[in-house]
C-alpha cells in the first residue's frame, strides 16, 4: 500500500473520539512503509474491538421470537 494512502487511514482513525487528542501522526516520519502499516492497524484494530464491545449487547434476538 502506498504511503500517502497509510496516512490517510491513519489520519481517519485520529479523527475518531477514541483516538482524538493523541498524537498518533508525528513519530510516522521515522517509520519506514512497513511499521507504518503495522501503526495504523493497531489504531483501527483499538476502533474496531470497541465498535464490536459496543455493539455486544444491541443484536436483535429475532430468532427467540419463534
Amino acid at each position: 500500500m502506498k504511503r500517502v494512502e497509510l496516512l490517510a487511514r491513519l489520519k481517519t482513525a485520529q479523527q475518531h473520539d477514541l483516538i482524538r487528542g493523541r498524537d498518533i501522526t508525528t513519530l510516522t516520519a521515522f517509520m519506514n512503509n512497513t511499521a507504518l502499516e503495522e501503526h495504523v492497524e493497531h489504531f483501527e484494530q483499538i476502533i474496531e474491538d470497541h465498535r464490536k464491545k459496543a455493539q455486544g449487547g444491541s443484536f436483535s434476538t429475532a430468532s427467540h421470537a419463534n
